[in-house]
């Protein structure tokens, strides 16, 4: 017990020691990785052609110059934040030269070493080893990253009493053709990294690293694990290059950056598709052909972060329109009813205008005032008649649909899958509304992480619900995850450029908001409910039709107490689902 307080107070002593130290720390300025989050995220697709996951380090404040960037089962973990180095090197381009060095990493990586027979000395100059080796392949193709990567590496000959020291003088060395170190340990290292024939496989640095790591041997100097590391900040703590002998890290990296495309299955990375389009920063909006950045909540930080999430708006492919046919044949008898009972409300209900010269009856109340007026001998008002209008209708409704994997289910009790229900209550929707002559679109939405939410027009606004949107929703399938507060705003998105008076968005779901970049619910949940509150802010009142027995919790704090229905016994859900529709459009 004493001896752990001791260690507490070790380094709250360092800790506050260095704020008092002329407040240097406390007055340098530092970049937050959470404001340059996206522009990293665009640079190395711009570097790498894929989306990489960059995460941020949970780190103890007390020893923040211990922690170092580092790679785990594809993922880049980034300190929170960076201070500025001084000069030119700010703290964007530490976050930039740290980012791209471990994209080279990623692109460029092998089979992790074994490193049973490996001591620590030994396994630090392979990672120094291993650091060139990718860098130097990356530079080939993009020259100008030695100039980002050299001005942070500050070692000079001076520096020679410790390990560390010549590490550091050996990483820039091997870097910066223009730096000059005749210390001769560095100069064998020089001699046999440029002698190297092949730089594409990591056996190069197996082999040059344990010959100058039996070489230095010869200087004496003792090597400290925890003391000597590297001066350049940027270089991360090489842990993604050795055999993980514990179970949680048992999963062995890619072999190459491109076989990272198989992971879509676990939570830590997400590639883009092939056809990524162009991302650019702002307001939500616009961020490339078909491609649109939105904010999202976060209900740690209570604060949305800005063009967060980019959706790409994608063509669905047609199916067979026999399918549609066959559920038109079916559900004769219902759509005929459920035509009567929109026609009734859509005719129901008349505007009348009064205070008229000449109308189509006489307004007894006016009539009966003229009259009083005329015996009193006050001068009557002559406008006695009135008019009766039908009212008009001014709605636009869009049905947005839960695409996601989950729809491929059975649903309980019965031989179809959610999504054959769900394009039934497509289809059977679209044949009564286009009858009654509403407004109305029909969209889909999956997700593949928060770089890539997929959204399907399978029919618009404006657009005839003919043989081509019925082919589109004959051949809709389910896919991927379900984030669905994105799937949201980019509904309001379309919904904003109706120009109808009552705007209606009815999302039917089978599941809970997920994606493979999120644990758990909680977080996509709250981001759904605030995409709603933003969604009424702008007049569009949203309404949910779940599909999960489960759902009255998280789908009542999304939608509210009066937003949503769930549906226990599916039989009769096309025929709830229109008369839902009748009451919030009567």
């Amino acid at each position: 017990m004493s001896s752990a307080f001791h260690h507490i107070a070790r380094g709250l002593q360092r800790y506050f020691g260095k704020r008092d130290k002329g407040h240097q720390t406390e007055h340098r300025s530092k970049t937050q990785l959470t404001e340059v989050h996206r522009r990293l995220a665009i640079y190395l697709f711009a570097v790498c052609g894929r989306d990489v996951v960059i995460k941020t380090m949970e780190e103890d404040f007390l020893h923040l110059e211990k922690y170092r960037p580092y790679i785990e089962r594809g993922a880049i973990h980034l300190p929170s934040f960076y201070y500025d180095l001084g000069g030119d090197v700010a703290g964007i381009e530490v976050y930039r030269a740290a980012a791209v060095h471990a994209v080279a990493h990623l692109m460029h990586a092998g089979k992790t070493f074994a490193d049973a027979t490996l001591d620590k000395w030994q396994k630090a100059v392979i990672a120094v080893i291993e650091d060139a080796r990718v860098e130097t392949l990356l530079m080939r193709e993009f020259p100008g990253f030695l100039e980002l990567w050299r001005d942070q590496h500050t070692a000079t000959p001076l520096q020679d009493r410790s390990a560390g020291d010549y590490l550091s003088r050996l990483a820039r060395a091997l870097l910066d053709p223009s730096y000059r170190d005749e210390d001769p340990w560095i100069v064998q290292g020089r001699s046999l990294f440029g002698a190297a024939e092949n730089l594409e496989t990591r056996d190069v640095s197996i082999r040059i690293g344990m010959t100058l790591a039996e070489e230095f041997q010869k200087k004496n100097i003792r090597f400290n694990a925890h003391a000597d590391r590297l001066s350049a900040l940027y270089r991360d703590d090489s842990r993604h290059l050795w055999a993980q002998q514990d179970e949680t890290h048992a999963e062995e990296m890619p072999t190459s950056f491109f076989e990272l495309k198989l992971l879509m299955g676990n939570n830590e990375f997400a590639s883009a598709d092939e056809e990524h389009k162009e991302i650019s920063e702002g307001k939500p909006g616009p961020a490339g052909k078909d491609a649109y950045s939105y904010a999202e909540w976060d209900y740690r930080s209570q604060a949305e972060t800005a063009s967060w999430v980019t959706v790409r708006e994608r063509k669905p492919k047609p199916g067979e329109l026999g399918i549609v046919d066959q559920i038109v044949a079916q559900n004769a008898h219902l759509i005929s009813r459920m035509e009567k009972i929109l026609h009734a409300i859509r005719y129901s209900g008349m505007r009348r205008i009064r205070k008229l010269e000449e109308g189509d009856e006489v307004d007894i109340n006016a009539a009966i005032r003229a009259l009083i007026d005329m015996r009193s001998g006050v001068q009557p008002d002559t406008r006695i008649m009135m008019r009766s209008l039908r009212k008009n209708r001014d709605i636009s409704v869009l049905v947005l649909l839960d695409l996601s994997n989950s729809t491929n289910q059975k649903i309980a009790g019965q031989e179809e899958t959610v999504l054959e229900l769900t394009r039934q209550i497509c289809v059977l929707f679209a044949d009564v509304i286009e009858d009654v002559g509403d407004p109305f679109a029909i969209h889909g939405f999956c997700s593949k992480s928060r770089h890539n939410v997929e959204y399907f027009r399978f029919k618009d606004f404006g657009q005839p619900y003919d043989e081509g949107a019925r082919a589109l929703i004959a051949g809709m399938t389910g896919q991927r995850s379900t984030r669905m507060g994105a799937a949201i705003r980019h509904a309001v998105h379309h919904l904003d450029e109706r120009p109808a008076g009552r705007k209606l968005l009815m999302l039917i779901t089978d599941g809970a908001p997920s994606d493979i970049d999120v644990r758990g619910t909680k977080y996509l949940t709250y981001d759904a409910k605030m995409a709603v509150k933003a969604a009424a802010k702008n007049g569009i009142h949203t309404h949910c039709i779940s599909l999960d027995p489960k759902a009255d919790e998280y789908v009542s704090q999304i939608f509210g107490a009066r937003g949503y229905m769930v549906v226990d016994h599916v039989r009769y859900l096309p025929e709830k689902m229109l008369m839902i529709y009748a009451g919030l459009t009567r």
